[in-house]
């Protein structure tokens, strides 16, 4: 039987220009929440730098800071999608860090954004309070896929106290990773915390 072949459809002229202004708004945007802070940033600034119309604007994104959580949910989907697949011989920790390790390179590309992502934050305590709201939710999704691949339908105390500490790990990697130098390893500071967490259990 011969083989069949898969066409992917190459991304027309407007995919390719809608891409790029939804990119330039989210540069934009991220620039201005750094230098002047997020509160005082408008979305006519955000428009006027990308250089479209406020109009423009809300076709790609309804509020602000929309421009700011984009992509996090592909983050989230990412995980919840190969984590579950971790080999059996994988304890849960061993796991939860192989899958973080395997989704690092995306992030290390998006690094300088990364960095202008959490001077906004830091500029504003209304997203501080919405930083937390964000991370319990990424807390109960982490939990369910954790109850999944132990085979259970909802998740326990325990998946949910797996996914906030890992969580947790995971933050100080990133914050370590972000203050070291332009070529550091997102990998090799998720695998040293991960291995800081197992030395303090197993003493």
């Amino acid at each position: 039987m011969a083989a069949t072949k898969t066409l992917t459809r190459a991304p027309s002229l407007r995919d390719k220009h809608k891409s790029q202004t939804r990119r330039a708004l989210r540069d934009a945007a991220l620039k201005l929440f750094a230098s002047q802070g997020y509160d005082a940033t408008t979305t006519e600034e955000i428009a006027e730098k990308a250089g479209v119309s406020t109009r423009t604007f809300f076709r790609y994104f309804p509020t602000k800071e929309h421009v700011l959580y984009h992509g996090e949910h592909d983050w989230v989907q990412a995980f919840i999608d190969i984590y579950p697949t971790q080999p059996d011989s994988l304890d849960d920790l061993d796991a939860m860090r192989v899958t973080l390790e395997s989704l690092a390179s995306r992030l290390a590309r998006s690094r300088r954004s990364m960095l202008l992502y959490q001077r906004a934050v830091d500029s504003s305590p209304t997203l501080r309070g919405h930083e937390q709201d964000h991370q319990l939710q990424d807390t109960e999704i982490l939990a369910r896929a954790i109850a999944e691949r132990r085979g259970r339908s909802e998740p326990d105390q325990a998946s949910t106290l797996l996914a906030a500490v890992t969580l947790l790990v995971y933050r100080r990697a990133l914050d370590s990773w972000l203050a070291g130098p332009p070529a550091g390893s997102l990998a090799k500071a998720i695998n040293k915390q991960f291995k800081l967490l197992i030395g303090v259990i197993n003493r």
